[in-house]
């Protein structure tokens, strides 16, 4: 594995951002956004030994598979993981960033993901749960930090447990998430926590309100359509008891 930066950058003190594609696409999500609230710039990239094979244009320009983002106003530093490290190179991509963290000595990284909004109490006011490694000193939060029982799978607990060996402070940001589709109400939640608690700044989201909106409205129009398709089809076999 390799990470190409292709700036002269300072990270030391720098706050790291990551998240993967997984429930609600909420990690990918949130750290694309987050990159794009801070007018942050490409500065680099990673490279896999089994690359996922995509390359995607956006709007600003050629993005691969896994980004570096820099915003030097901010301080912070956004991985922007448009893929999913293949399997046999997910313990080696997630071992490389937190050693790659240690080496530059980040003040501290934000991981962020969905967490099933099955788990999610009635009458939840904070919407999302959290969890720190003990070397974390930064901000604390409201919300609890995640119940017993539940956990996290995949690359975002690999890069957590690899942080941690080696002593990176860490924190994981979980919103509570659908499972199955983009969750933006989720992201929405997941910027605004980690953009006002842990880098004091309000971010604009209102790009992501107005696609939640779309969202909302065209699952209420399939309900709908449902709905008056059950409604037909009683009515018919009623016609021919």
């Amino acid at each position: 594995m390799d990470i190409v930066i292709k700036k002269d950058v300072d990270f030391r003190g720098s706050v790291l951002i990551t998240g993967f594609r997984g429930f609600g696409m909420v990690g990918y999500m949130v750290s694309k956004h987050i990159a794009f609230i801070l007018e942050a710039t490409k500065i680099g990239y990673i490279i896999t030994d089994n690359l996922p094979p995509v390359v995607l244009v956006e709007e600003d320009g050629v993005g691969y598979p896994f980004e570096i983002y820099h915003s030097e106003k901010a301080n912070v530093t956004i991985i922007v993981n448009r893929a999913i490290p293949e399997r046999e190179d997910m313990s080696m991509y997630t071992r490389g960033i937190a050693s790659w963290a240690r080496e530059k000595k980040f003040k501290f990284a934000v991981l962020v993901g969905g967490l099933n909004r099955d788990f999610m109490p009635e009458n939840e006011a904070f919407r999302y749960r959290w969890i720190a490694n003990d070397y974390y000193e930064g901000p604390r939060l409201d919300a609890p930090v995640m119940e017993v029982g539940l956990g996290v799978m995949g690359p975002l607990a690999m890069l957590y447990m690899y942080l941690d060996y080696y002593r990176v402070p860490s924190i994981m940001i979980l919103p509570y998430s659908v499972v199955e589709e983009v969750d933006y109400d989720a992201s929405i939640r997941g910027i605004q926590v980690i953009s006002e608690k842990l880098l004091g700044i309000k971010p604009d989201t209102s790009l992501l309100e107005e696609m939640a909106l779309r969202q909302k409205e065209e699952v209420r129009r399939i309900m709908q359509m449902l709905s008056e398709e059950g409604k037909r089809e009683s009515e018919e076999k009623g016609m021919y008891m």
